[in-house]
């Protein structure tokens, strides 16, 4: 049987990059194959702005990710594709319900708790997703309520919303070889979060700072679930242009220049962090290519007041590609993992089953052309039939004495 494959693209202001990994029997990522291609602003603060375009960017990913060597000859026939940029935020929200006795709390009861959590939401915005924070059973804080009974259930809930232009632009992309019905949109905050921040990371609280070209996201996790998200419209291009502007320089130039005196370049991104209750912080954990910025790191401890490390490739992804095992590919190789865990089937059309042997009957009454060595010629069937007759009818006979004499036999 073969193994699931999850073919993922992220569509970002900087690039647009697309990945496959195949899951292995305990969950495990293999990356096969990573590409990408630099964005021509035709992206900008995370949402679609030239529908032809970036369609053409990524169905030119999908045609070299089906060209790898650990893809082909399988074809691409679903996508996970990241949702993000500027309109993406939470919202809290919360419900209850009171029983006429004391019941057991289901499944079912936690999935009606969150629709009503959200059904009366009248924003300008989708929700793509509702993120439990914490329950109670009869006011009692509970995790899992599942199992649990009581005549009173209560949930707090984050409900993470996304523009509504920036959802449909997505919607809009036209994929060459793919069913729309058969892409599946991944929150890349949450994403990002299960594959860089540990457990007790989550449990005593951290904030998440992914650092993009044209946006910077905060996702704060406390108690082991998501707390709060926010993006404001600030990154690590738009600094670059500053420079380029006001020095009147190239933006290689400017980059390096950034890169230079970082020191004091990005504060704003410390302030959102600050923002939130900071009491409930214990750490900050930088991600995205404004990560990439060393100083920027011990400016946002000395702000925030806050450790703060770098994310790392977990150590658990195994890569078949070439200098692609970096902080850079966390984005694409995060939604790999949260793909494979809500995509049911593979992306990739399955391998086509070998040909059958076929056995071939030769005729004896047909012979080769066999080559005589002496001569360098070539005999053919009917020069030796012709040979072996005469071989039949002709005989040298020798007698004793030494003289020699031919007889004819009939």
């Amino acid at each position: 049987m073969e193994p699931k494959t999850i073919v993922a693209i992220e569509i970002a202001s900087s690039k647009i990059k697309g990945a496959a990994g195949s899951v292995g029997p305990d969950g495990r990522i293999t990356v096969l194959a990573v590409e990408e291609i630099a964005g021509l602003n035709n992206v900008r603060y995370g949402r679609v702005q030239n529908i032809r375009e970036v369609s053409a960017a990524v169905n030119e990913i999908i045609r070299r990710l089906e060209n790898a060597p650990g893809v082909k000859p399988r074809k691409v026939r679903a996508l996970a594709v990241a949702l993000g940029g500027r309109s993406l935020s939470g919202a809290p929200a919360q419900a209850a319900q009171k029983f006429p006795k004391e019941c057991e709390i289901t499944e079912r009861q936690v999935e009606r708790l969150a629709f009503e959590a959200t059904h009366d939401f009248m924003g300008d915005k989708n929700i793509e997703a509702t993120v439990p924070r914490i329950f109670y059973v009869n006011n009692a804080a509970v995790r899992r309520p599942v199992g649990t009974f009581g005549e009173s259930f209560r949930g707090e809930f984050v409900m993470i919303t996304c523009g509504k232009e920036t959802r449909q632009n997505l919607d809009r992309i036209k994929y060459d070889t793919i069913d729309p019905a058969k892409v599946t949109y991944i929150i890349r905050p949450t994403a990002v979060a299960d594959l860089v921040l540990t457990p007790d990371e989550k449990e005593l609280g951290t904030a998440l700072v992914d650092i993009g070209a044209e946006t910077t996201t905060v996702a704060v996790y406390k108690e082991g679930t998501l707390a709060f998200v926010c993006t404001i419209p600030m990154g690590a291009r738009l600094i670059t242009y500053d420079l380029t502007t006001g020095f009147n320089i190239t933006e290689e130039a400017a980059e390096a220049m950034k890169i230079a005196f970082a020191a004091k370049a990005e504060i704003a991104d410390a302030e959102l962090v600050t923002a939130y209750d900071a009491q409930t912080l214990n750490k900050i954990v930088l991600t995205g290519g404004g990560a990439n910025i060393a100083a920027f790191g011990n400016q946002l401890t000395a702000q925030g007041k806050l450790p703060t490390r770098v994310a790392d490739m977990p150590r658990d992804i195994a890569l078949r590609v070439a200098g692609r095992n970096s902080a850079d590919n966390i984005d694409i190789i995060a939604l790999l993992v949260a793909g494979a865990r809500k995509i049911e089937d593979s992306c990739l059309s399955p391998l086509a089953p070998p040909a059958p042997p076929v056995t071939v009957f030769e005729d004896p009454a047909e012979e080769d052309e066999v080559p005589v060595a002496e001569t360098g010629t070539t005999e053919t069937p009917q020069q030796r039939q012709e040979q072996r007759q005469e071989q039949r009818q002709t005989e040298i006979y020798t007698p004793a004495q030494g003289t020699g004499r031919r007889r004819d036999i009939d």
